[in-house]
């Protein structure tokens, strides 16, 4: 296990079945000395005076680092305006601008090419009301996935930090997490250039 360098690196995704890759993810940053604010974990700072949506949002503004998981599903965490804790947790890294690493399972951008190439809009896609099983795609993940690349940007080649790591499986997750995190070194020049 390396030295801690407290680097505080928030993770933000739906937890129903995704359960074993979250464990994954939080043991390979915090194996590398990184603070990891996971809820699946109980690793973010709580105050017992704020909602569970305001205690998230607050870790995303401490946090250095911002790594979102983009899955077919919204997740259980609706609240009453219609919009996830996820989805809050991204929008909020994205005002803040903390620098992210943006990761999306590649059913999410398969169903994006084909609503493009079928000239429909994410919204076209009714909102899943199933069980935690339920394999089809909400459409406003793929929204989601549009905000992430900044699909309202033009031309293209004005879009910054717009990356997003397609991901099949955790081989996958690993090699992007590995590649991106294993420098210490690079991600304290890559937060202190974001300030």
């Amino acid at each position: 296990m390396e030295d801690r360098n407290h680097i505080k690196v928030f993770v933000s995704s739906t937890v129903y079945n995704f359960e074993d890759i979250l464990e994954n993810v939080y043991a390979l940053l915090d194996g590398y000395g990184y603070d990891v604010y996971l809820s699946k974990k109980g690793t973010i700072p709580l105050d017992s005076k704020l909602s569970n949506v305001a205690n998230c949002e607050m870790g995303v503004e401490e946090c250095d680092i911002f790594v979102g998981f983009i899955r077919p599903y919204y997740g259980s965490g609706v609240l009453e305006d219609g919009v996830s804790i996820t989805e809050k947790e991204f929008v909020k890294a994205f005002e803040l601008n903390v620098p992210r690493f943006i990761l999306s399972d590649q059913r999410v951008s398969f169903t994006r090419r084909l609503l493009n190439w079928l000239q429909l809009k994410p919204s076209d896609i009714p909102n899943v009301k199933g069980g935690k099983h339920n394999m089809v795609i909400d459409g406003r993940c793929v929204a989601l996935y549009n905000r992430a690349i900044s699909d309202d940007v033009r031309p293209v080649s004005s879009r910054v930090g717009n990356w997003v790591q397609d991901y099949y499986d955790w081989d996958d997750i690993r090699i992007h997490l590995e590649a991106q995190f294993k420098d210490v070194e690079r991600v304290r020049k890559l937060i202190e250039d974001g300030k």
